[in-house]
């Protein structure tokens, strides 16, 4: 199996990160997970969890980013996958095993309210001084301080032409929202990841986002995944409202990272229509 742009096969790559794992977890039986936009995930069963770059933008990131994880303090009451082996690397790309985190992900629309509450505050709970230097900066997966001229000079020219407006009104209002009580935030608290057991999140994956930023950004994410009228329950209207205007350039934010990435042009496309039908029902 090969992926776009990828110059060795998953199965190497994966062969040589669980290379010092007893021989039981890596004769386990795998399953490939494809949804990512920045990760092919190979599960071996209930053992391990297997993280592979798909591109070498991402590949360069990976060893930071997992000692990020490492270093999540235990007592926040939820499981992540730390590391069980190193970060390898194979023809510029690479990858790591991690912890199999169990459960499942909350189906989207559901999710207590109360629960969604606990969640955030945990997140925002950890302590960011110690993280600081392995912490990416806010939006850095979509240019970091250069994110606004990438979306004005790089994604705006994508947007289908009757969209252009409103797709910069968006930006707009995000580059000149005023910063808040700065807190952890994890940058994509929802969806698939975020675990969850008998009604209770028990798990978080994929921390790659994480950042220094307000509780705006992770608030979004929940509202986004579990409905954005659960927010003014476990949140002020003001903060709500700001969530609002960080939600409304998800899918801009998105096509920036393919676009600086160099992901294949049929990703690209793809996510260039998912951003025109996102603004056409939304902002329109």
């Amino acid at each position: 199996m090969h992926t776009a742009g990828r110059s060795v096969s998953i199965e190497t790559i994966v062969e040589a990160a669980i290379a010092g794992l007893p021989l039981r977890i890596r004769r386990a039986q795998r399953t490939t997970i494809n949804e990512g936009s920045a990760h092919v995930v190979v599960l071996l069963e209930d053992h391990a969890a297997i993280r592979v770059t798909r591109d070498l933008f991402t590949a360069h990131k990976l060893r930071r980013r997992q000692q990020l994880v490492d270093s999540i303090p235990s007592d926040i009451g939820l499981v992540v996958p730390r590391s069980l082996g190193p970060v390898v690397e194979v023809e510029g790309q690479a990858a790591v095993a991690t912890e199999f985190v169990s459960s499942a992900p909350c189906p989207a629309g559901e999710g207590d309210p109360e629960e969604l509450q606990r969640l955030l505050e945990a997140v925002s709970s950890i302590d960011p001084a110690p993280l600081q230097p392995i912490l990416n900066e806010p939006l850095s997966f979509c240019g970091g301080a250069n994110w606004y001229s990438v979306q004005i000079e790089e994604v705006i020219p994508r947007i289908d032409q009757q969209f252009r407006n409103l797709a910069r009104k968006a930006i707009e209002e995000l580059s000149h929202l005023e910063p808040e009580e700065q807190v952890f935030s994890h940058g994509d608290l929802g969806g698939y990841n975020v675990m969850w057991q008998r009604g209770r999140a028990t798990g978080i994956l994929d921390w790659d986002l994480s950042s220094i930023s307000d509780r705006s950004t992770d608030l979004a994410s929940l509202g986004v995944w579990h409905g954005w009228q659960k927010l003014s329950k476990i949140a002020s209207a003001h903060q709500v409202n700001r969530a609002g205007i960080r939600r409304n350039t998800f899918r801009l934010q998105q096509l920036g990272f393919l676009i600086i990435a160099q992901r294949p042009e049929p990703e690209i496309s793809a996510a260039i229509g998912r951003a025109n039908k996102w603004i056409a029902e939304n902002l329109a």
